[in-house]
């Protein structure tokens, strides 16, 4: 009577080679690769997906994402100068600009400071000098809409003047695509306390 023997094998080896000229398929404990016959990673095809289950398509991605709204926040220091806030796209259109000064900025006689956000062309397009005041915690905010024809670079510059300490943030709002949106105004300041919502700080 033959012996029958038990190797406890699951599957296939770690590489399965599609043909002899053809791709292979490596699988790992946590990923599994596609190769060409160079050793070379292969691009997977598949088909536009139709289920929630489904993989999407470079094509599905990039259709969505044209239309996606970004919202970035940064902070900036009294002698912070002029900086870089980002980089925008053709077709992209600043929705709004808020620059928070959590505390007043401190000096003697602090005047000459200011605070600016723009872009390349104008380095005051979304706020201006004086459209801050430095000396008063508060947010400000600018809902003036700009749509960029070409690719351009968002600005913050800062103008120390007598400021000897501050801190402040800045949030910009970016749509990558074409949008409808409400003006319901702006928030030139907002108080710490309101005698109908309480403490709002």
């Amino acid at each position: 009577m033959a012996d029958i023997k038990k190797y406890n094998l699951k599957g296939v080896g770690a590489n399965v080679e599609l043909g002899k000229q053809g791709s292979y398929i490596s699988g790992t404990s946590d990923a599994v690769s596609f190769f060409n016959n160079t050793d070379a990673l292969q691009k997977v095809s598949i088909a536009d997906a139709t289920l929630a289950g489904h993989a999407i398509t470079k094509a599905q991605l990039d259709g969505v994402s044209g239309d996606l709204v970004q919202h970035f926040t940064t902070e900036f220091d009294y002698t912070t100068t002029s900086v870089n806030l980002a980089t925008v796209s053709s077709g992209s259109r600043v929705i709004g600009v808020t620059v928070d000064i959590p505390t007043a900025w401190t000096a003697t006689n602090n005047t000459g400071t200011f605070v600016e956000i723009g872009d390349t062309g104008n380095q005051s397009r979304f706020l201006g000098t004086g459209g801050v005041d430095i000396k008063t915690a508060g947010q400000y905010h600018n809902q003036y809409q700009y749509e960029y024809d070409s690719a351009d670079t968002l600005e913050l510059t800062v103008t120390a003047g007598d400021a000897s300490a501050g801190v402040g943030s800045v949030s910009v709002i970016v749509s990558n695509g074409i949008l409808s949106v409400t003006d319901y105004g702006g928030i030139q300041s907002s108080a710490d306390v309101n005698s109908d919502l309480g403490n709002i700080a």
